[in-house]
């Protein structure tokens, strides 16, 4: 215990996130391993798996390379329970229902089934899970509290503007902020700029926003959130049940591939407005993908901001001059201190006056 001392918190913080993950609705879960352990698992025997372990829904799936191939020697676990945490919105592996079980599940041997050809099953079913009572008692270490940001979250009026800069908020505070500010005070605008929040606080945060269904803007700039970040927020916000009106995601590390979760939120959910992503990694790809949104008709985004992207060079030119060419409502797109030349430049300020009220920052 005294060698785990100092990671206390940060298993707390990962349990939390764990237990608010949504129940899996497959009741009966995969997993295997390339070797024969029958002996260990007799019918009738009770077994307690300590680890998170992760599983599929799939049975298939188990074939594939990322799991066991084509093993000789395979046990295969067939488990009824109740306890699986789905991370589908969270998994690599996007065409898996990847489903985790929580650590101190107790399982019982139902049966086990030998065929010739190396495969094992075994057969399991959940009883009392000592996981289940983890989430109805107190954790053995102090919860965390943060009295200053307590203080002034319930200072501010019921949703209004929770202005929390520069305060070296971390990943835990935003359990604070998503009970105290989402939740209780339902505040509309939440800036959260230049803190030490990473894309574990922003799944935390994003937990909460189907507490509310409107929010004017939320801002995020100078927080490395990375990519696994912007898909937390992106698959938050699957309709329009939920928007942000303003997305302010300026030096948060993102790169291309935050792009495609935002490019993919944008064509399900037409409530952003506003995309604030200047100062990131983003290339003539990433700055495709998001201008091949804004021409649907469905598309309600006015304005891009991605200076200094010092990826974004001539190569863009066209998509951007058929964005402004086509765009509905479309109407303002800031591109400075990228590495687009000066007759690219040029062209742009020429294109964006033949269209149709479109300005553009080069």
């Amino acid at each position: 215990r005294n060698q785990l001392q100092p990671w206390l918190k940060y298993i707390k913080l990962l349990f939390t996130a764990l237990f608010k993950l949504p129940y899996a609705e497959c009741h009966t879960v995969w997993r295997g391993i390339p070797k024969d352990v029958c002996e260990q698992y007799r019918e009738g025997n009770e077994v307690t798996w300590w680890s998170i372990t992760s599983t599929t829904s799939s049975f298939d799936v188990l074939q594939s390379p990322m799991y066991l191939g084509r093993e000789k020697v395979q046990t295969i676990f067939a488990i009824k329970t109740k306890y699986g945490k789905s991370i589908r919105e969270h998994s690599h592996l996007q065409n898996d229902d990847e489903t985790l079980l929580s650590p101190g599940i107790n399982l019982k041997v139902i049966g086990t089934l030998k065929h010739a050809d190396g495969i094992h099953i075994i057969h399991l079913r959940d009883v009392n899970s000592f996981s289940d009572s983890l989430m109805n008692v107190s954790p053995p270490v102090d919860e965390y509290r943060n009295p200053r940001l307590e203080e002034i979250i319930r200072s501010i009026e019921e949703r209004g503007t929770l202005i929390l800069d520069s305060m070296n908020l971390s990943d835990q505070d935003m359990e604070i902020v998503a009970k105290l500010g989402i939740i209780e005070k339902k505040c509309k605008i939440i800036s959260l700029r230049n803190n030490a929040i990473t894309s574990v606080g922003i799944s935390i945060l994003s937990q909460a926003f189907g507490s509310r269904r409107y929010f004017s803007a939320l801002y995020l700039d100078g927080n490395r959130i990375l990519d696994a970040g912007v898909q937390c927020i992106a698959t938050r916000l699957p309709s329009e049940e939920l928007c942000f009106r303003k997305l302010y995601l300026n030096s948060v590390g993102m790169s291309d591939v935050g792009c495609e979760y935002l490019a993919e939120m944008l064509r399900v959910n037409h409530s952003t407005y506003h995309l604030h992503l200047s100062d990131n990694d983003v290339s003539d790809r990433g700055l495709q993908l998001l201008l091949e949104t804004t021409q649907s008709y469905e598309s309600n985004v006015a304005s891009i901001t991605l200076d200094g992207n010092r990826r974004i060079t001539d190569a863009s030119i066209n998509a951007i001059c058929t964005a402004i060419s086509s765009s509905h409502g479309f109407h303002n797109l800031n591109v400075r201190n990228c590495s687009i030349s000066d007759a690219g430049k040029e062209q742009l300020k020429v294109a964006a006056q033949q269209g149709f009220y479109f300005t553009i920052g080069v």
